[in-house]
């Protein structure tokens, strides 16, 4: 009886140690769904922001009579917000599936690319 003892307590150490690892893994997945929701609710504002201040910038360039030298720089705004979006669909896919997909990355540096030549 005494050499069980010992063992008992080994599985015992065992079945307490998983609990406290799922409980560790739970807190990070948890801290993890609070960044995306914090990041995506700045992406999502800078987002708006960006929109409001390119339609005041073309309206001010439509109503000033100067909209071709302006159309560039709404152009960029444009596509500034366009590398937003899918970057809030990144952060959104990986709140609601917990997984990484590489096709958001590579519109946006597609996106990138296109503002860099403007």
């Amino acid at each position: 009886m005494a050499a069980a003892a010992p063992g008992r307590r080994a599985v015992s150490r065992a079945s307490q140690s998983v609990p406290v690892r799922e409980r560790i893994a739970q807190g990070f997945t948890k801290v993890e769904d609070v960044l995306y929701v914090g990041l995506g609710v700045v992406l999502a504002a800078g987002g708006v922001a960006l929109l409001v201040n390119a339609v005041v910038q073309f309206v001010r360039s439509l109503l000033g009579g100067a909209i071709g030298p302006s159309v560039v720089t709404v152009l960029d705004q444009l596509l500034l917000i366009l590398m937003i979006i899918e970057i809030l669909y990144t952060v959104q896919v990986s709140f609601r599936e917990h997984v990484l997909v590489p096709e958001p990355f590579v519109l946006v540096a597609l996106i990138a690319g296109v503002r860099r030549i403007l």
